[in-house]
């Protein structure tokens, strides 16, 4: 299996926004929003210069297609995990926290074990200036958490009330 991730550009954008719609992506990525080309623009424009706004302030966001065997099969975007404002703050986690999102756009790739590969893949060539890579998927998104334990990541501070898991993974060799 060659996994290869290339940058993200505008020529990717048709791409995107037939994955965001697809039912098993929307199920846990940008739920109540239809998606139309405009959004897309709006939105993942600046990402391909490798930055987004948050309250104002550019921040650093690297996004990614990822290909399989020359097939593009998903996207994957890599940030610092204090630089975006969450619903649970980041209390008792590593400072050096790399944060990340992810879904295999085509359903024939999914539930065969690539988005475990493709996350440890990912992070080893592109987390290494971090000590730590941060996950928090949905309780409920047992395929992501059995992916994100495949890839290395372990069960960090409790979150009793959030409706998320925390997951950590060291970065350290």
């Amino acid at each position: 299996m060659n996994l290869v991730f290339k940058t993200l550009s505008k020529m990717d954008f048709k791409l995107l926004l037939k994955w965001l719609e697809e039912p098993h992506v929307k199920a846990w990525w940008d739920q109540d929003t239809h998606w139309t080309s405009d959004l897309i623009y709006k939105k993942y424009l600046s990402y391909t210069k490798g930055y987004t706004l948050e309250n104002g302030t550019m921040k650093a966001i690297h996004a990614y297609i990822m290909y399989m065997n020359d097939g593009p099969i998903g996207y994957i975007q890599l940030y610092n995990a204090y630089d975006f404002t969450r619903s649970v703050p980041l209390i008792g986690l590593p400072q050096s926290l790399a944060a990340f999102d992810v879904f295999i756009g085509e359903k024939q790739f999914l539930n065969r074990g690539i988005g475990a590969k493709a996350i440890a893949h990912f992070l080893d060539e592109y987390a290494h200036a971090y000590a730590y890579a941060f996950a928090d998927p949905e309780r409920t998104n047992i395929s992501a958490i059995r992916a994100y334990k495949k890839a290395g990541f372990k069960e960090a501070v409790p979150q009793p009330s959030a409706q998320e898991v925390w997951l950590l993974r060291s970065m350290s060799k």
